[in-house]
C-alpha cells in the first residue's frame, strides 16, 4: 500500500519507467540468447541435412558401381555362352539365372546390331521368366540402343531414371527404371550385340528415402530439368511419391529455390520456404572407373530433351524448421512468460522503493528549509532569503521591507486549551499569511509564535503600511477551536530597506523594535476598555 498521494503520483509516474528499463534490458538478454541458441541449432541442422545429401549422394555412386559391375560380369558370361553350341539357349539360361540372383532387374535383355531383342527375360512377382519370341521386340528406335550400340569394347553407358514403357506405352503403376548397357563381342573381336538391364530404381529411391531420414529434413529427388522424381512430405515422413514424366513441378512451384541450386552442385540454404539442402549427382563422377562412360550424364544444354543427371534433396519445410528453433529457444514460452511476470513484480517493487526514496529526499529538503508545523519558511531559509533580497536591493537600488509578526496571548492560549489548539492557531496564521503575500514576498515563521515576512519590492511606507492592514484584517477573522471561537490577534512591525537599515540585522531589530512598540500600544488600550 502506498502511504499518501505524493508517493502514489511517483510511483505512478516512476512505474512504466523501470518496467520498461527493465524489459528493454531482459529482452535484449533474451533476444540475444535466442540468437545465439538459433546460430547453433541452425550450424548443427546444416550440417545434419549436409551429411544427410551427401549420404544419399554416396548411396547413389555405391549402386551404380554395383549395377555396372554386375552388368560386365553379365557380358562375360553372354560372351562365354556364345561360343557354345547352342549360343542363344546359353544367352537365355544365363540371363534366367541372373535374374533370380538379382531381384532388383527387372528386365534382362541381348539384342543384336540391329536393336531387335534376340533374349528378353522379364523379372515379375510369381518369378522370372523367358520372353516366348513371339513377345519379343525391336527397339531399333529408342534413345538408349542407338546410343549404346555405338559403345566401344569395355565401356558401360549408364542412362538416367526412365519409366519403362512397353509397346510404347507408359507402364502403370510407374515403374521407375536406370538402364545400363554394354557391347557384346565375339571370339574374334567383332561386335555382335548389346546387353542392357533395367535396374528397379524404387530399390534405389528407397534407399535414398532411408539415408535421408537420419536428418530432420524430408529427403527429395529431383532431375535436372526440375522434374520432381520423389517427394516425400510432412514431420519424419515414412513413405515417399514417384511423380509422372510430364510433372516438373519443382521447377515451378519453387522456382526461385530452383535459380539457386543451379548456382552451384552442392550446398545448403534457407528460404521462406525452408532450409535446403541438396548435391548434384551427374554419373560423370562415375569417372572414377575408366569403364564407365558418362555420356548421358552431363548437363543437357539448350535443346537438349536429356535429364542429366540428379538432385538429391533434404529439405525441412518452413512449418518444421520453427518449431525446430522453437524448441531450442534460450527460454521456453512458458519461461518467458514467467520471466514477464516477474520483472513487473521487481519494476512494481523498484518504483515502490524509487518513490519512497524520492519522497523522503524531498522531505529532508523541505524540512532544511521549512517549518515542519505550517509548511512556511524555516529560520535559517528566511535569513539567507533576507540577504539574497537586501543584495539585490542595494544592486538595483530599490526598496524592500520586512514585517515582523507576533501573537498575541498565545502562551495562555496554549496553557489553557493545550498545545494542540496552540498548533491549529500557528497553522491558521501560517495559511493566512501565505494568502496576505504577494508571489514575490517570503512568509516565515522564525520560531515559537514569532513570523515574518520579505517584502521583495516597495514603493514607500503607504505600501507597508497597506499590507499590514491587509495582515491585520485577514487575523481577525475568528478561528473555530474545539473550545469554541478564538479572536486571533497580532503584533507587527515593520522595516523598509534603506531607510531604516541596509543590512538584514539591522532591518530585523528596527521591526522587531516596531512589533513590540506594537504590542505595548495594543496592551493599553486592552487595559484602558
Amino acid at each position: 500500500m502506498l502511504p499518501d498521494r505524493k508517493r502514489l503520483r511517483l510511483f505512478s509516474a516512476t512505474f512504466p519507467v523501470a518496467l520498461l528499463i527493465l524489459g528493454v534490458l531482459v529482452f535484449a538478454i533474451v533476444r540475444y540468447g535466442d540468437e545465439r541458441a538459433g546460430r547453433a541449432v541452425i550450424e548443427s541442422l546444416e550440417k545434419e541435412e549436409r551429411q544427410a545429401a551427401v549420404g544419399m549422394s554416396q548411396a547413389v555412386q555405391q549402386t551404380l558401381y554395383t549395377v555396372t559391375a554386375s552388368l560386365q560380369y553379365l557380358v562375360l558370361l553372354i560372351e562365354r555362352n556364345l561360343s557354345e553350341s547352342k549360343p542363344i539357349d546359353g544367352v537365355a539360361q544365363t540371363l534366367l539365372d541372373f535374374s533370380r540372383t538379382h531381384p532388383v532387374f527387372t528386365q534382362l535383355r541381348y539384342l543384336d546390331l540391329d536393336g531387335m531383342e534376340i533374349v528378353r527375360v522379364d523379372a515379375a512377382n510369381n518369378g522370372a521368366r523367358i520372353v516366348p519370341p513371339q513377345e519379343l521386340q525391336s527397339k531399333a528406335s529408342r534413345e538408349y540402343f542407338q546410343r549404346a550400340v555405338d559403345l566401344p569394347p569395355g565401356k558401360v553407358m549408364v542412362f538416367p531414371l526412365d519409366f519403362n514403357r512397353e509397346r510404347g506405352a507408359l507402364e502403370t503403376p510407374l515403374n521407375p527404371v536406370i538402364r545400363i548397357a554394354k557391347t557384346v563381342f565375339d571370339d574374334t573381336g567383332s561386335k555382335v550385340g548389346v546387353a542392357i538391364i533395367n535396374y528397379k530404381a524404387r530399390a534405389l529411391l528407397g534407399r535414398l528415402f532411408d539415408q535421408g531420414k537420419i536428418a530432420r529434413g524430408n529427403p527429395n529427388i529431383v532431375s535436372l530439368r526440375g522434374r520432381w522424381l520423389m517427394e516425400s512430405n510432412g514431420f519424419r515422413p515414412t513413405e515417399y511419391t514417384i511423380n509422372a514424366v510430364e510433372d516438373r513441378n519443382f521447377s515451378e512451384r519453387l522456382a526461385d529455390e530452383w535459380q539457386r541450386m543451379g548456382e552451384k552442385t552442392d550446398g545448403v540454404f534457407r528460404t521462406a520456404n525452408g532450409m535446403f539442402s541438396y548435391r548434384v549427382l551427374l554419373p560423370s563422377a562415375l569417372g572414377e572407373s575408366p569403364s564407365v562412360r558418362p555420356v548421358s550424364w552431363t548437363v543437357p544444354k539448350g535443346g537438349s530433351g536429356e535429364e542429366g543427371g540428379w538432385i538429391v534433396m533434404s529439405h525441412v519445410p518452413a512449418s518444421q524448421l520453427a518449431s525446430i528453433l522453437a524448441s531450442h529457444q534460450f527460454l521456453s514460452r512458458p519461461a518467458k512468460i514467467l520471466l514477464a511476470a516477474l520483472i513487473s513484480i521487481v519494476a512494481w517493487f523498484l518504483a515502490l522503493q524509487v518513490s519512497d526514496s524520492r519522497v523522503r529526499l524531498r522531505e529532508l529538503k523541505s524540512s532544511a528549509t521549512s517549518d515542519d508545523l505550517t509548511g512556511l519558511v524555516n529560520r535559517g531559509e528566511f535569513d539567507r532569503t533576507l540577504q539574497r533580497t537586501v543584495s539585490w536591493a542595494q544592486r538595483h537600488e530599490r526598496s524592500m521591507g520586512v514585517v515582523y509578526i507576533d501573537v498575541n496571548e498565545f502562551k495562555a492560549l496554549n496553557d489553557t486549551h493545550g498545545h494542540a489548539s496552540g498548533d491549529r492557531v500557528l497553522v491558521a496564521i501560517g495559511q493566512r499569511l501565505v494568502a496576505s503575500c504577494r508571489s514575490s514576498d517570503v512568509a516565515a515563521r522564525l520560531g515559537g509564535d514569532e513570523f515574518a515576512i520579505i517584502l521583495s519590492e516597495v514603493s514607500g511606507r503607504p505600501d507597508t503600511r497597506m499590507i499590514s492592514m491587509n495582515i491585520a484584517a485577514r487575523m481577525q477573522k475568528p478561528l473555530q477551536l474545539d473550545h469554541g471561537e478564538y479572536q486571533i490577534r497580532v503584533s507587527i512591525g515593520v522595516a523598509i530597506f534603506p531607510d531604516d537599515g541596509e543590512t538584514p540585522e539591522t532591518l530585523l531589530a528596527y521591526a522587531d523594535e516596531k512589533m513590540y512598540t506594537d504590542k505595548a500600544i495594543s496592551k493599553r488600550t486592552a487595559s484602558a476598555a
